[in-house]
């Protein structure tokens, strides 16, 4: 059985660290070449068209992760989820926000401006009036949703079915953690363009440019505007939050994913977006690899029992025949020898229930 992750240029680092803890194969192609019993692992695969993949199981199937992408379809998919639409706030395309905001139109300032493909904080817009929604809609923004009015947001990291990690965002102002984080991406963005850093102006120019920034940032809870992920209880969490966290995984038809979601000042759940290949670190990471572990193993298992040769399987299959015929011993009307001889001959249990149906005179 061989196992493959195929990961983008955008999440390679966690996809090629998943990929040296498993010992398994990995890239940024599509795989090829695969069997019915081999399993493909999607981390956050960026195809512009659906793919056709022969693997006998794919977990996060990219033509899934495609959808997701779209994060304006992917509203609309779970928007349709009778058990997620109440989860899910109102939306809808630029070309139709006018008249939603309307009397009776199911909108109102403030509202959010977003492009269909965003990531982190890029692609977004805080409209209050008329003129800053002219503006976004002018600068790019392709829809727009409802502001919500968050006190905790969260992301719950699922996988087959189950939350297996949650953390919640805390504000992370200081200028060390700030710089940090500023730091960390440069560094992988220098690496992978094979640009030479000098660490001593790097830490200079951020350090300077966080004396200008207004952090935390209360609108845009990322990482670079002075918010960090905090490990949470998950039995602290509302039930409903994490049940609509799950629903919209399996919703999204992904197997697993990092859900952003929130609850508001009135404690009503929400879901913001799915993350189908998050970078993950520490103990997240750690619980990823032991989820694709027992996944991976729990696979295997079946693959292995069918490749078994027929010689390996008749020893077990006439055990359990021996076992049939000890348990019927007494309630047969046949001698011992005679059944002996029968049971001898059977390779599998649904022939042992044959030979006690003849016996018993049912057959």
């Amino acid at each position: 059985m061989t196992v493959h992750i195929w990961y983008s240029g955008a999440t390679d680092i966690t996809g090629r660290a998943l990929q040296e803890a498993l010992h398994i194969n990995g890239g940024r192609d599509k795989p090829r070449n695969f069997g019915a019993n081999d399993i493909v692992i999607g981390w956050g695969v960026k195809n512009k068209a659906d793919v056709n993949l022969l693997a006998g199981t794919v977990l996060n199937h990219p033509n899934a992760i495609r959808k997701n992408r779209n994060k304006f379809k992917a509203l609309e998919i779970m928007k349709a989820n009778r058990d997620l639409a109440s989860n899910i706030a109102v939306f809808c395309k630029a070309d139709q926000i006018k008249v939603k905001l309307r009397a009776n139109g199911g909108m109102s300032y403030p509202i959010i401006g977003r492009t269909n493909y965003h990531q982190g904080g890029k692609g977004f817009w805080l409209c209050l009036c008329s003129n800053q929604l002219d503006a976004a809609i002018a600068e790019g923004a392709h829809y727009f949703q409802s502001y919500m009015d968050i006190k905790t947001e969260f992301r719950l990291h699922v996988f087959d079915g189950n939350i297996i990690y949650a953390v919640k965002k805390t504000e992370n102002a200081t200028e060390a953690g700030w710089v940090a984080q500023r730091k960390e991406k440069v560094l992988d963005y220098a690496q992978k363009n094979n640009i030479n850093v000098d660490q001593a102006t790097m830490d200079y120019v951020l350090k300077r440019l966080y004396g200008e920034q207004q952090l935390p940032d209360r609108i845009v809870r990322s990482n670079h505007r002075g918010w960090k992920f905090a490990s949470v209880s998950l039995a602290t969490l509302p039930a409903a939050l994490k049940t609509a966290a799950i629903k919209s995984v399996s919703a999204m038809g992904l197997d697993f994913g990092a859900v952003d979601c929130c609850i508001d000042m009135k404690n009503h759940s929400w879901i913001i977006e799915i993350n189908s290949g998050p970078g993950l670190q520490g103990t997240t990471l750690e619980k990823y690899i032991n989820a694709f572990r027992a996944k991976i193993d729990a696979l295997q298992r079946p693959a292995q029992r069918r490749a078994a040769p027929a010689a390996e399987r008749q020893p077990a299959a006439r055990a359990a025949a021996g076992a049939a015929a000890v348990q019927a011993d007494n309630a047969v009307n046949v001698g011992d020898h005679q059944l002996q001889l029968m049971m001898n001959e059977v390779n599998t249990p649904e022939e042992a229930r044959r030979v006690l149906d003849i016996a018993m005179g049912r057959g």
